[in-house]
C-alpha cells in the first residue's frame, strides 16, 4: 500500500534529491617524487654552497631511502632460513652424539 499523496498548496513542490557527482582525481606518486627530486637537484645546482641547508629535504630523502631498501618480509625470510639451518645443524649434531 502506498502512502497518500498530499497535494501541493500554493504551488510549492517538493525538491528532488540532487544527483551524486564524483569527479575522480588521478594521483601519480612516482611522478610527484620525480618532481620533488628534480626541484631539489635544481636547487642544489643553483646554490653556491654544496652543503645541505634544508633539514626537511634531508629527512624526506633519508625516509624514502629507508622505505625502498628495507623490507620486513625480506628480513623475515632471511631470519627463517637462518633458524632452519640452526635446527638442522643441532639435529645432525644430536644424531651424531647419540648414535656414534
Amino acid at each position: 500500500m502506498e502512502a497518500p499523496k498530499i497535494p501541493s498548496l500554493f504551488g510549492f513542490k517538493s525538491k528532488k534529491p540532487d544527483r551524486f557527482y564524483f569527479e575522480p582525481r588521478y594521483y601519480d606518486e612516482r611522478k610527484e617524487k620525480m618532481k620533488k627530486r628534480y626541484e631539489r637537484i635544481e636547487r642544489e645546482i643553483n646554490s653556491a654552497s654544496s652543503e645541505r641547508t634544508n633539514v626537511t629535504d634531508f629527512k624526506s630523502e633519508l625516509r624514502d631511502n629507508w622505505q625502498n631498501n628495507y623490507s620486513r618480509s625480506r628480513v623475515g625470510n632471511q631470519m627463517n632460513k637462518r633458524v632452519i639451518i640452526y635446527i638442522i645443524a643441532l639435529m645432525s649434531l644430536a644424531y651424531y652424539i647419540l648414535f656414534y
